[in-house]
């Protein structure tokens, strides 16, 4: 099946009412960078892009920021999907941070701090899936510090 294929089957959905107008563009625009950025010219580090995004998320695990800044400023030119996640990691892990520390020196810190972490969890398996379906999600309640 070719990329032709794919999106006459969308059209067809979109006409008969099966999907809204919004499924349609997300599901065209998913198609269409699916086709050319699986292999972008320099990507050569045999892990797909999408992989290597969801990887960096994954590193949030076991290194907080250290890992994905590394990954980041090591391959952030290379692809802008790259660049694209690596910042808004970086503005979660520092987001989230500063809001710790905040309710750290408050005296309700001991009871919302591990609703933060918790919450934090969910976020990054949440920004894994959606990279290896090939989509970028800003952290909900970051702080967009790198632009």
């Amino acid at each position: 099946m070719n990329i032709y294929d794919d999106l006459e089957k969308l059209k067809k959905l979109l006409d008969e009412g099966a999907i809204t107008q919004e499924e349609y563009e997300r599901e065209k625009t998913r198609i269409l960078s699916a086709q050319y950025t699986v292999n972008p010219a320099g990507w050569d580090l045999g892990i797909d892009e999408k992989s290597f995004v969801a990887l960096m998320h994954a590193s949030q695990f076991l290194s907080s920021f250290i890992a994905p800044l590394v990954m980041w400023l090591l391959f952030k030119e290379k692809s802008k999907l790259v660049d694209e996640a690596g910042k808004n990691i970086l503005n979660f892990e520092l987001s989230y941070f500063l809001y710790s520390l905040i309710l750290c020196i408050t005296c309700i810190g001991s009871v919302l701090v591990p609703v933060i972490a918790i919450a934090a969890i969910i976020f990054i398996i949440i920004a894994m899936i959606k990279a290896i379906n090939g989509e970028t999600w800003p952290y909900p309640l970051s702080i967009r510090i790198l632009k």
